[in-house]
């Protein structure tokens, strides 16, 4: 079984999940809901070069990490319109994106797992909650085998994070919904440590 088709069951397995189990009362302030992954894939460790990638964003202009990873400092969310605790993780994203938008001293790019096929609604849940975060596409590649981006970052599911310095290399990450107040001492973490 290819690494792309458990990652789909695993983004499949999460929305099924999501709309047959309801949370029991007082899941958001005890934790988040499970979020279902691939058994034995490991998040990249930090330290590592971030893998570059190059694709395509929302509007098919093509998109070359490689150019740009080296530059400043990056935020990678993994995300799907169609799971739950990415939707609910978006305004943080966003309020972190514009937070650094000016400074420019972090991008913030929301990798989209739905594939092109879901442009459409993609574009309109951006548009509905007026989130204007960077939005690339990954894709599969011509064999339908592997992800562009997800796959050599391991991603076992999502949502996933990645923090890159501006050296290129990972500096952490994290697997399921993260707290504004977690994501942000990261964040913090990874700036100080320059």
């Amino acid at each position: 079984m290819s690494k792309s088709f458990r990652f789909a069951a695993a983004v499949f397995g999460g929305v099924l999940g999501a709309v047959l189990a309801a949370a029991p009362a007082g899941a958001q302030e005890q934790g988040f809901t499970p979020i279902p992954v691939i058994k034995g894939v490991k998040s990249l460790q930090a330290g590592l070069p971030a893998p570059d990638f190059t694709v395509k964003d929302l509007d098919g202009k093509p998109f070359s990490f490689g150019n740009e990873r080296t530059q400043r400092a990056h935020l990678l969310v993994f995300w799907s319109i169609f799971c739950e605790p990415c939707r609910e993780e978006m305004p943080v994203i966003q309020r972190i994106s514009d937070e650094y938008k000016a400074a420019g001293s972090l991008g913030v790019l929301a990798v989209n797992m739905d594939g092109e096929p879901f442009v459409d609604g993609i574009k309109g849940f951006l548009r509905q909650y007026k989130y204007t975060v960077r939005v690339i596409l990954d894709e599969l590649d011509a064999k339908g085998e592997q992800f562009a981006i997800a796959d050599p970052f391991q991603v076992a599911g999502t949502p996933v994070i990645y923090l890159v310095d501006a050296a290129g290399k990972i500096v952490a990450s994290h697997l399921g919904r993260i707290s504004e107040a977690d994501l942000r001492a990261m964040i913090t973490q990874m700036f100080a440590a320059k």
